[in-house]
């Protein structure tokens, strides 16, 4: 079980703690080069309309900290010269870019609008990372519809993902597995496990994301907990316009080809069946203010399997060992323990042979006789000469998941932002049952099941041009639960 909570608070005009939001950064100068200070520079966010101000300093640099990825409109005015209007800016997770502004002059009631332009700097950072969009995510095929397994697209990245909550063991550019922290919407979802690896609270739906980021190197000192690497990882937000999907993966063997060398052998293929199945809805609770995303995800599954192992044959249950021989076809012979003496040619101890190699019936223990009660009958002849291989019996693991996602987001006003997201995942593993159910309690089956909860809540404040306030609350839990099936059994039954 791993469980984490944590608060962060921070006041600067420069830097901010482990977020997934980028900024927007440049200077703003005249045509002849000159700095020009105090222009109004207002960025506004296409999808939503929330808008943020800044100021260009005495130096002419202006910054707009804290913004969410996504698409934006940046506005620049100043007296005596043409407003500025740039469209179509992109940022990405965590990205710093720079866009300067080159004001011309003229009445403010004109505008000088760019449409079109370089592709965005980052020139504030020297972190090294790679960002995977929602395009590659929701594009790139994903077997059980993981989408942290998109994190093989960048370099440098070596392991394996899972679809259990320790099951994420990657490293990056050659770090150790465990040295490594995810963070989502901008709180690490990373706890230890029990036996010192790394567990995480949240798999968002692949339709829920917006984009993730993995950070190899030289991120900033923001991203303290993790010497390895970083995942940021963020969920998309509503916007203006209502959008929604609908999905089902269906995965049959009925559909598949059998192995050749299966089919050489005579084997059929095994059964196997899975439905992956949700949808995602995100839009206005209330134009320009109040936003939502929902989303919920399922998957059943069912794998057939066969087992073949040895119990005792019907001869032996009653102490009959006279047809049981090796692979060369000896017999094995069952000697008296009672028997036991000194050789008498000096070398170690001698038994005696029990007559026809059976067991009196006056010699059973009484704990291995009920002991025997929680073998199954053979039920398949075996192999010839050993009779090993005696019991064969299919069945079918199950795996049933269900994920929800809710986010809110909430423009106060123009300098004050809340968003709160909570996810919740339930996970049950049964392996098959290959006993009869009347001993199901001796077969050792495990049912592991996972409940996972994770939460976070951010409140951001513009307190002024050059000094911003956020807090921000997360939460991260993970409870595993191990079924053991063999529980109520009581060994001091058999004597």
């Amino acid at each position: 079980m791993g469980k984490r909570l944590g608060v962060l608070m921070f006041c600067t005009a420069a830097a901010w703690g482990q977020s997934f939001s980028g900024s927007l950064q440049g200077t703003v100068k005249d045509a002849s080069g000159a700095v020009v200070p105090a222009a109004a520079v207002a960025i506004t966010n296409t999808a939503t309309n929330a808008r943020t101000e800044a100021a260009s300093d005495a130096t002419g640099n202006y910054i707009a900290p804290l913004l969410p990825p996504g698409s934006y409109r940046i506005e620049a005015t100043a007296a005596g010269f043409k407003k500025f209007v740039r469209e179509g800016i992109v940022l990405q997770v965590q990205q710093q870019a720079r866009v300067d502004i080159v004001l011309t002059l003229g009445e403010v009631t004109e505008s000088v609008m760019v449409t079109a332009d370089a592709p965005l700097l980052e020139t504030a950072t020297s972190s090294v990372g790679k960002v995977v969009d929602t395009r590659r995510i929701l594009d790139l095929p994903l077997n059980t519809r993981n989408v942290y397994s998109l994190i093989f697209t960048t370099p440098g990245i070596a392991g394996s993902i899972g679809n259990n909550y320790n099951s994420l063991s990657y490293s990056v550019n050659g770090a150790r597995a465990t040295m490594m922290d995810t963070i989502i919407d901008g709180v690490t979802a990373s706890f230890p496990t029990v036996n010192g690896f790394t567990g995480i609270s949240v798999f968002p739906s692949v339709d829920a994301i917006d984009e993730f980021k993995v950070m190899g190197a030289n991120y900033s000192a923001e991203f303290g907990r993790s010497l390895g690497s970083v995942l940021n990882v963020v969920f998309k937000s509503g916007s203006n316009q209502l959008h929604g999907s609908a999905y089902e993966f269906l995965r049959n063997s009925k559909l598949d080809a059998n192995d050749f060398f299966a089919n050489r052998r005579g084997e059929k293929l095994a059964s196997f069946k899975r439905s992956q199945f949700g949808g995602v809805l995100n839009g206005p609770i209330r134009r320009d203010q109040t936003f939502f995303m929902i989303a919920y995800e399922g998957l059943r599954e069912k794998s057939f399997s066969t087992t073949t192992f040895t119990v005792p044959t019907l001869a032996e249950r009653a102490g009959d060992f006279s047809q049981t021989f090796a692979q060369n076809g000896q017999l094995i012979q069952i000697f008296d323990p009672f028997t036991t003496r000194a050789n008498p040619s000096g070398a170690g101890f001698v038994r005696d042979a029990l007559a026809g190699n059976r067991l009196p019936a006056n010699r059973f223990d009484p704990v291995a006789l009920n002991a025997m009660k929680y073998y199954p009958l053979p039920n398949t002849a075996g192999l010839p000469i050993t009779n090993q291989s005696n019991y064969s019996q299919s069945g079918s693991r199950s795996i049933n998941i269900d994920q929800g996602d809710v986010r809110i987001d909430h423009n106060i006003s123009s300098r004050q932002k809340f968003f709160a997201r909570y996810s919740h995942r339930l996970t049950l593993d049964a392996p098959p049952v290959f006993f009869p159910t009347e001993l199901a309690i001796a077969e050792g089956r495990v049912n592991q099941g996972n409940r996972v909860r994770g939460a976070v809540a951010d409140y951001t404040n513009t307190l002024s041009p050059t000094t911003i306030l956020t807090a921000r609350l997360g939460f991260a839990r993970t409870l595993f639960v191990f079924d053991n099936q063999g529980l109520g059994f009581v060994p001091s039954s058999l004597g």
